[in-house]
């Protein structure tokens, strides 16, 4: 059973442009498990589509840490 996980940008790393996007989604997507991601530098909003089986809420949040963002749900 698939999950959405619904995430905030927060601190002083932002996500400023359409490559911030891009690099997001590129990152994430290389985590087993990991389906979909949307990420918008507009909103600094991140929503990833997991498989809980897979990757957890943590190996997808440390993935962005490792990338400069801090995020919450």
């Amino acid at each position: 059973m698939m999950t959405v996980m619904q995430l905030h940008v927060i601190g002083a790393e932002k996500m400023h442009c359409a490559g911030c996007e891009t690099r997001v989604r590129n990152a994430l997507r290389r985590l087993p498990g990991v389906r979909d991601v949307r990420a918008s530098a507009e909103t600094q909003q991140i929503a990833v589509t997991i498989d809980p089986s897979e990757v957890s809420r943590e190996q997808v949040c440390a993935r962005l840490q490792q990338l400069g963002y801090e995020v919450t749900s």
